[in-house]
């Protein structure tokens, strides 16, 4: 009894010692701005239709608890999203509980960033680079979308902070232990967390070359790794005949085909042109300031890379930011905003220590109070610019693909489980019916053979999806199949539908 009072007494003197850090009373403060922004827009996107992408990991979810049907599921997704998710259907929280736990997984990241920024700087850029992280239109925005993108950065930060922690905070080696395995996770939520593997073995190698073979940590990670993969591997082994085959095809695909004039260097530079859109103009000045510093000093001073701590964390940073910017500008076939989420966190840090840089520059030279409205004012306009971004962002696509949801709704009201559709919205039809959804066919004749085929009840026609072209004309005229429901809406000015047609039983199938 007494010892736990004194180790009650210990921590409280602890909490309170750290308490009396202006720093650590700032991060609260950020922590609980980045709360309430996640909040506020739970809350108001709770109920927002799903997308394709978001209905495919929900209907597989879905098929796990309820055994309901899986049409529009893509074998290659990572699978691990949708198990977890199945559980939160199974126990009755469904897609809140998801998105709840999407909000914690995000304040996590935010805090993640700051770590990072702080053990690879110092507090105040760790500070700085946390506030960005959430105010980002990325992050914001996919912290309300049931994809991969948030754990995706969630899981890498994770295993880096372990790392600098091992690597540059004198944390215990035996941290390196859950590097691997944290990796491996990520990896059957969305493969390119694999790129972290990349980064880490490319610094390592870098810093210590052939030493790193004799660091039997690293061999531990790995083994535990492997064994938390093993599930997955069997799964895939007894599905596909090999253990990675999905991850391989996946990244085999994302090479292929690409748009005309698409060459790997001219996405590459859309990439480069879409960096100061991440941030905010302003801010971007800095973070060209910083990187330019990062770059110069690694130049400048590369005989000590292998000496100076201070090097060695300029190198991690640029090969972090480098490796997903390489990858993808020059490895995947289209451009996304959203794939850079893995580089976003060190464009933040970069960001931050660029604005570091200026107010030590201007407090040396000028005054320290003038620096410190000059970076505050700068801070203030370019979060604020940041948060108007996500915020229209968000709210724009609030209602977007409304129509898709309300009609599989009314169709999972008014058919049985057994009664299929057909429509190039599968996923979503999927999703809200449960009902099997098959995509049209190239043509009426084939179209008609597939109706007889899967016992289709009801064909939807949608401008959220592409339909074939002759779809649009066939069904603009009276015909066999009777509209039974339609959903209307308008959306940035234009109007979009799903009009659902009935395949009744007294209808003759006539080309």
């Amino acid at each position: 009894m007494v010892e736990t009072e004194a180790s009650k007494e210990k921590f409280l003197l602890k909490v309170k010692k750290w308490l009396k850090d202006p720093q650590n009373l700032v991060l609260i403060g950020i922590l609980l701005l980045a709360l309430v922004l996640r909040l506020y827009y739970f809350f108001l996107t709770t109920n927002q239709p799903l997308w394709w992408d978001e209905s495919e990991y929900m209907l597989k979810a879905k098929s796990f608890a309820f055994g309901t049907p899986d049409t529009g599921w893509w074998y290659g997704r990572p699978i691990l999203f949708s198990v977890i998710s199945s559980f939160f259907f199974k126990v009755g929280l469904g897609e809140l509980g998801i998105r709840f736990l999407w909000v914690l997984v995000s304040l996590a990241t935010v805090y993640l960033v700051f770590y990072l920024g702080k053990t690879l700087f110092n507090k105040k850029i760790g500070l700085i680079a946390a506030l960005l992280a959430s105010l980002s239109y990325i992050d914001l925005f996919y912290t309300l979308r049931l994809l991969v993108n948030l754990p995706e950065v969630f899981f890498a930060l994770l295993a880096y902070a372990l790392f600098v922690k091992v690597e540059f905070g004198q944390g215990s080696k035996k941290l390196i232990w859950a590097i691997i395995p944290i990796i491996l996770i990520g990896v059957l939520i969305r493969f390119t967390v694999g790129l972290t593997i990349i980064v880490l073995l490319v610094f390592l190698l870098s810093i210590k070359g052939l030493k790193l073979l004799k660091e039997k940590e690293w061999y531990i990670s790995i083994l535990i790794g492997l064994l938390l993969f093993l599930p997955y591997g069997i799964y895939s082994w007894i599905k596909y005949g090999n253990p990675v085959y999905v991850i391989m095809s996946v990244l085999v695909g994302s090479t292929g085909q690409r748009a005309v004039g698409d060459t790997p260097f001219k996405i590459f530079i859309d990439y480069i042109k879409y960096l100061p859109s991440y941030t905010q103009i302003v801010l971007f000045i800095f973070f060209i300031i910083g990187l330019v510093v990062i770059l110069f000093n690694l130049v400048i001073l590369f005989d000590k890379i292998k000496s100076e701590s201070s090097q060695k964390k300029n190198l991690f940073i640029i090969i972090a930011f480098l490796i997903p910017l390489i990858y993808f500008g020059f490895f995947v076939n289209h451009f996304e905003d959203r794939y850079l989420s893995l580089a976003l966190p060190f464009i933040f840090i970069i960001t931050a220590y660029g604005l570091f840089l200026a107010y030590n520059f201007i407090k040396i030279h000028i005054n320290k109070i003038i620096a410190l409205v000059f970076i505050l004012g700068i801070l203030l306009f370019g979060c604020y610019s940041m948060y108007t971004n996500s915020n229209a962002i968000i709210t724009d696509k609030i209602n977007s693909y409304s129509d898709l949801r309300d009609t599989g709704i009314w169709i999972k009201t008014n058919s049985l489980p057994t009664d299929a559709i057909i429509s190039a919205a599968v996923p979503e039809l999927t999703y809200y019916s449960e009902r099997p959804t098959y995509h049209h066919a190239d043509n009426l004749t084939g179209e008609l053979s597939l109706i007889t085929e899967k016992n289709v009840k009801f064909l939807v026609i949608t401008s959220w999806e592409k339909s074939p072209d002759w779809t649009y004309e066939f069904f603009s005229k009276p015909g066999q199949f009777p509209l039974v429901h339609q959903s209307v809406s308008t959306y940035r000015g234009q109007q979009m539908f799903a009009l659902v047609f009935w395949v009744n039983s007294s209808s003759t199938l006539q080309p």
